[in-house]
Formats: structure tokens, sequence, C-alpha cells
């Protein structure tokens, strides 16, 4: 994938018209929420950890066309999602991880690549549905890319969308800031973002990965933040790629850390500017969906990882 992404694979497109619809049929455009505005400096947010500890598969599945706006959208939605299952103490209610496949359909085109604000109006207008099998429907227990490709020019078929509705996503908002999405990613809300930049594949000796020349058409989730300057001089990123292992593992993790997820990287502050200042980068508010499966306790509490 990285190969195609060099060669200009649109996986990412930016798309003023989608944003511009989607804002006209919500209340408010932009993160902003007083409440808890400036928590999030001079700490950090490990949210990547709480997907992992309810499904180790999170963020292990690797895009083989151009959607990875779906796979940025699943992964932080998964975040959320898991965030806010283990807060309720209900880790019962996870049920499996998040598809890929309906959102891709909902691009509105039959090529390459997807704007996130049209996946960000499918997921919360319509819903999205679980790594699974639908039987009579479709099945989704494993990543299939053709469904969603074939899906793009028609659209999702309304048997998929149906079954979508059982599981919405509350609020989705746009972030204009770092300071906004850390205050979101310290509350608990996961985010990801489409941007035209690349980042080398290798570490340097602190562990940060420098910026690439060029750039990707590409989106990705954004695993966590840190601004304590513990283990950094600066305030750090995590970002989730959807290709595997495509990069070097990090020459430095801190041991503080959760456990490193193979094609994560780390930028700093400056190098992820352009994730923010882009103009598309998204947090997902609270989510609906999966009615509870009670499981007995076998020293897990129903933590499903298989």
């Amino acid at each position: 994938m990285l190969k195609q992404y060099e060669d200009g694979l649109p996986g990412y497109i930016q798309d003023p018209r989608a944003q511009d619809e989607f804002f006209a049929t919500q209340r408010y455009q932009h993160f902003s929420e007083p409440n808890i505005r400036g928590m999030g400096i001079g700490k950090r947010a490990m949210l990547y950890a709480y997907a992992k500890q309810l499904d180790s598969k999170c963020f292990t599945e690797r895009q083989t066309t151009g959607d990875c706006t779906s796979h940025a959208h699943r992964n932080c939605r998964d975040i959320t999602r898991a965030v806010q299952i283990l807060v309720n103490h209900e880790p019962h209610d996870w049920f499996r991880m998040g598809a890929t496949e309906p959102t891709y359909g909902a691009r509105g085109h039959s090529g390459q690549g997807m704007s996130p604000a049209r996946a960000a109006r499918f997921e919360r207008d319509v819903g999205f549905l679980a790594r699974t099998d639908y039987p009579g429907v479709v099945n989704l227990t494993q990543y299939d890319s053709s469904i969603g490709a074939k899906w793009g020019g028609a659209g999702v078929p309304a048997s998929v969308q149906e079954l979508c509705r059982s599981n919405k996503v509350g609020v989705i908002s746009l972030v204009k800031s770092q300071d906004e999405l850390m205050d979101a990613m310290v509350n608990g809300y996961g985010a990801c973002s489409g941007q035209y930049a690349a980042w080398k594949g290798e570490s340097n000796e602190k562990g940060i990965y420098p910026r690439a020349p060029g750039g990707w058409s590409h989106a990705m989730a954004i695993a966590f933040y840190d601004d304590t300057k513990e283990f950094y001089p600066t305030r750090v990123w995590g970002i989730v790629n959807s290709w595997g292992p495509w990069c070097q593992k990090p020459k430095y993790w801190p041991k503080e850390y959760p456990p490193y997820v193979p094609g994560m990287f780390i930028t700093t502050a400056e190098d992820f500017d352009v994730c923010v200042k882009g103009n598309d980068c998204w947090v997902y508010g609270s989510i609906d969906g999966y009615p509870p499966q009670r499981l007995p306790d076998y020293g897990a509490v129903g933590l499903l990882n298989d």
C-alpha cells in the first residue's frame, strides 16, 4: 500500500461541498465544549489501549484498496466505543470490532478514495456494522475491500442500511486546533484525520518518525497524544495506520506506555499540525449500538478476543 500511495493512490479526498452538506444537518459545525476547554493541556491520553483491552484484533487489518477513510473512521469509532464501554464497566457490550465496508460503500462514486465528511455523515445518519456475518444480507466476518468498492457506484444496499440503523454515532465534530483535539481525547473521544502528508518508516533515536518528502492522500486514526513532556521534550501524537506493520518499530518506546501496535508511529506536534490545519480532523462522540451480550465470567468478564 505504501508504494501505491507514493504513486498517487487517492485514498483521502477533501470535499468542501460534502462538509457543507454535513454541517447543514447538524446543530453546530465544530467541536466547542466550554466545560472541558483546556483540560487536555499537559496531559496524555493513550486511547488506543482501551480498544486493545477489549479486542486484540483492533488496528490489525491491512487495507487492500483506497478505503483508508473507512478504516480511519472505524478505528476512531471503535476507540470511542471502547472507552464508553469501559467507563460504564460494561465490557460485555463490546461484541466485535467495527466493519469498514458499509462506510466505504457510501463514498458516492465507483472510483478509489473517500471524503471524511461523507464517512461521518453515513455513520451519523445511517449507522455502522460489526465485523461479523449477517446471514442472508452480507458476510463481514473478514475484511473484504471488494464489498465496499462494489457498492460505491450504486450506494449501500437498502438491506445493509437497515442493519446499520441499529448502531448509531451520536455526535461527530470537526476540530480546528491541537488544543481542541487534546480536550476531546483526554475525555475519551477518538479522532481521525485526512491529510496530504507522508512520514518516514523509520524513527530517529528518540522514537520520533520525521515527515517524508511529498505526501499521501491518506486518512488515519489518532491513537494517542502525550503533552506531559515526561518522555519527550515536546508534545507528541501517536497515529495508527491501516497498512499493517509498514514501518519499523520505534527505536524508543516508553515502558510506561501501553504495548506498541505494529504500524503505529509517533510524530511531533509541529509535524502533526497538518492533520488539524487541513480542516478534515474529526472527533467521534457518544455511540449507540449492539445489544448487551451477557457472557459468563471466565476471568476476563467477557472480553472478546476471537
